[in-house]
């Protein structure tokens, strides 16, 4: 007869690998058709998991999206997490195109336009963790802080974003560079 703990832990695993299942089959769901058009009965099939065991877990396709989302928030900030974005800018935008192009999932969020509601929620659980590690804004107020985050995140999503749509023809450490460049420098130093 199994210990009580040992039946906890089994469970546990069991719940872990069920929601794995889950957010996986999710995520290639959404990189094949728009998330609004994903129905929890086309994911249980392709995950082989009964509905209602989906619904023991997530009560609806958005609790499960959060949980994904969560999980890229989660993963950016602890690439990003030892060092002051605005001090080492050039740093947070390698970081900011090597992780997005290696995450096709937030590099869809990212390039969407129609999921910006979706990218800003990742923005903000990602702000929200790394202001404390913004020493060298500290001396701000709030609405100062939040004008240099969005200058320093909207450049980067942009930027981005355009070497997408222009099919990624530039090489990324260039496009990188020159990105740091204008984000620390400003336009003065790019038009040299």
């Amino acid at each position: 007869m199994k210990e009580r703990s040992d039946f906890l832990k089994t469970e546990d695993l069991r719940v872990k690998k069920t929601k794995k299942i889950l957010k996986d089959t999710f995520k290639e769901l959404f990189l094949e058709k728009d998330y609004e058009k994903i129905q929890i009965k086309e994911l249980c099939e392709r995950a082989m998991i009964n509905r209602r065991t989906f619904h023991l877990h997530y009560n609806t396709m958005d609790d499960l999206l959060a949980e994904v989302l969560d999980e890229i928030a989660d993963d950016f900030y602890e690439m990003t997490k030892d060092y002051d974005h605005f001090t080492d800018p050039k740093r947070i935008v390698r970081d900011y195109f090597v992780f997005t192009h290696n995450n096709p999932l937030f590099e869809k969020i990212n390039n969407n336009l129609d999921y910006n509601y979706i990218r800003e929620i990742i923005n903000g659980k990602v702000s929200q963790r790394a202001q404390l590690n913004f020493q060298s804004i500290a001396h701000c107020d709030m609405y100062e802080m939040r004008i240099l985050a969005t200058f320093l995140n909207a450049t980067t999503v942009n930027i981005y974003r355009q070497w997408c749509f222009d099919g990624k023809k530039a090489p990324m450490e260039e496009v990188i560079e020159m990105t740091g460049k204008l984000i620390l420098n400003g336009l003065q130093e790019a038009l040299k």
